[in-house]
């Protein structure tokens, strides 16, 4: 045999050009690897133990993303017409639960934590839930839904592996989208002026300008600590432009003034409370944060690893655990629900740092802060051009992490109506919240929040559309058909699309299956058809090729040079040897001349 002879047949064989050592390269390296490789766009990882002086700061920079987010509480808080003092004690008591939260998820080991840096913050999820619980019954019964609404997370937590079929990565990547629309909503309000209660000129939008360009132009251009500190230069930037302006109120100074500069946070309130007509919405609330936390610790599991591959779901279980947790702590103390915040994952993909060690820092300053009521009482006063600017950059990223991991899987027309749909409710009662007044009084606080009405939407079609979805399917093929490759790629490719199944394994799959096939064609002379079935649970994906012919080798080992070039046992064993080192698992039966190959793909 000539070796031009041979080295055709070998391409036929493996169905590329490459070496097959290039071959095996190429395919190990699509799978996800023991411990983490840190990215080359991260300047300090997971692991990484930055400088003292860095880690204070970054740790402000985060804190300063999380204090914006207490216009929340602060809307819960002037609709129950609270004095400052009060009102200010609740924010402090906010404050605790924040940097509790955030040392929980930071913490190394245990059964409690992401074990990333992964500051909480509140979020619009909880805002529209508390205002109707508000209205219905006062403080007492948010505080008494939240720890509700933490019970539930809680009890998620160890079965988000057996339920992830109904919550699929792409609608985790839907909250996070939508949570991402609603910052930059609120972003593009503050830096316009919408809603502030003084008219806006020259001088607001001046304010807003500059803290955008200077955090955009740090964060594109800067190098070393501009970058990484970026936000936080920015909004100072912003709030020493918004004082020689006059956008800053004169009067902010007076209400310092009457606040002292160390207090201990009063625990002592009107106590909690339940209703079963708060028990709908909370449920849906703690459902999107779930699903926005499952988004939100991928999302760092692909910031911190360049060969991420999958969600890996002990830590999304821990994290969700924890935030559970927060939450009861939450409405323990007295305040409102917390989530992930999406915003300091987006400022972690910004500035490059994403070391968990940030996050104690994180948590002890919250903490300190709560015990400073004169610099907590600033945190409502900081100027709304300059909140809008920090968090319509932090915007940009949030939306793009939540496109990815919409895209991080192939979408059949079922998967594209839900996510379709999903954003068009959440973006609808985001510009038309009237919608939610000429509906019944129980399902207002799920259709006036566009995070919720999104998350419901998506949810309820993801179970709507499972009926009749088929998780095994089927393919008879004519060995001596041309154009099997195709139709072997179709197959799976369909299948892929319907089972919401990462592309890259599809691709893996259709592509070992094809050189099974052409290695049974070359070598076996099957005889009749070749079935192949395939059945997919989200975590597995199974293969079985069942036909009548001679079983094929997948030895251990890669037969030698000299035995592929110069007989055909060689080419039947190398052929076997490259099927075995593509799927994860591989297994062969003959019974009564019928052979079956049995691979498996872990998903």
């Amino acid at each position: 045999m000539s070796d031009g002879g041979g080295r055709a047949r070998l391409t036929r064989i493996v169905g590329s050009t490459l070496h097959p050592s290039q071959w095996l390269e190429a395919w190990r390296s699509t799978r996800p690897s023991a411990q983490p490789k840190k990215p080359g766009e991260l300047a300090y990882g997971i692991d990484d133990v930055p400088p003292p002086l860095l880690t204070l700061f970054s740790g402000f920079q985060h804190v300063g993303l999380v204090r914006i987010q207490l216009i929340f509480p602060a809307l819960v808080i002037q609709l129950a017409e609270l004095p400052t003092e009060a009102s200010v004690n609740m924010l402090s008591l906010s404050l605790i639960a924040l940097g509790v939260a955030a040392i929980l998820q930071s913490l190394p080991r245990g059964r409690v934590g992401s074990r990333f840096l992964c500051p909480p913050c509140h979020d619009a999820i909880f805002l529209e839930p508390s205002i109707a619980a508000l209205k219905f019954g006062g403080l007492p019964l948010v505080f008494g839904m939240t720890m509700f609404a933490g019970v539930i997370q809680s009890l998620l937590s160890p079965i988000l592996n057996r339920i992830r079929p109904l919550l699929p990565p792409e609608i985790g990547g839907l909250v996070i989208f939508l949570v991402g629309t609603s910052i930059a909503a609120i972003g593009c309000r503050y830096m316009i002026g919408i809603g502030a209660k003084e008219p806006v000129g020259h001088d607001y939008w001046l304010v807003a300008g500059v803290t955008l360009m200077t955090t955009v132009v740090l964060n594109v251009w800067g190098r070393g600590q501009a970058k990484l500190l970026c936000t936080m230069v920015g909004i100072s930037v912003g709030y020493g432009l918004a004082v020689l302006t006059g956008v800053l109120p004169q009067d902010a100074r007076g209400v310092l003034s009457e606040l002292r500069l160390f207090a201990i946070p009063n625990f002592a309130h009107g106590g909690w409370a339940f209703s079963p007509d708060m028990i709908l919405p909370f449920t849906v609330a703690a459902l999107a944060v779930t699903l926005k936390g499952i988004g939100d610790i991928t999302a760092l599991q692909r910031i911190n690893d360049a060969g991420w591959v999958r969600a890996e779901m002990g830590s999304i279980s821990r994290g969700t655990l924890a935030n559970g947790l927060a939450n009861m702590f939450a409405g323990l103390v007295g305040t409102s629900g917390l989530t992930p915040s999406t915003a300091n994952i987006g400022l972690q993909a910004a500035t490059g740092v994403s070391s968990r060690v940030i996050g104690f820092a994180v948590g002890g300053i919250l903490l300190a802060l709560a015990f400073l009521p004169s610099v907590t009482g600033s945190l409502i006063l900081m100027p709304r051009p300059v909140m809008g600017a920090a968090l319509l950059f932090s915007a940009c990223f949030v939306l793009i992490s939540g496109l990815q991991t919409i895209t991080s899987r192939m979408l059949d027309a079922r998967r594209t109506i839900v996510i379709g749909l999903g954003i068009s409710s959440g973006v609808a009662a985001e510009l038309i919240p009237s919608f939610a007044t000429d509906i019944p009084h129980a399902l207002q606080p799920i259709v006036s929040s566009s995070i919720v009405l999104g998350t419901t939407t998506a949810l309820l079609l993801n179970g709507l559309f499972r009926i009749g979805q088929r998780q095994r399917v089927k393919l008879a093929l004519d060995p001596a058909a041309p154009d099997a490759v195709a139709e072997v790629n179709e197959f799976f490719d369909t299948a892929g699309r319907g089972w919401g199944a990462r592309p890259d394994v599809m691709v893996r799959v259709a592509f070992g299956i094809n050189q099974a096939i052409e290695a049974i064609r070359e070598h076996c002379e099957p005889q009749g058809p070749i079935t192949i079935e395939a059945h997919f649970d989200e975590f597995n994906l199974d293969v079985r090729i069942s036909y009548r012919g001679e079983a094929l080798e997948f030895p251990d080992e890669r037969p030698s040079g000299q035995e592929i070039m110069e007989t055909d046992a060689g080419y039947r064993r190398l052929a076997g040897y490259m099927l075995r080192m593509n799927a994860d698992r591989i297994r062969t039966s003959v019974k009564d001349g019928m052979t079956v190959l049995e691979f498996h793909f872990v998903h």
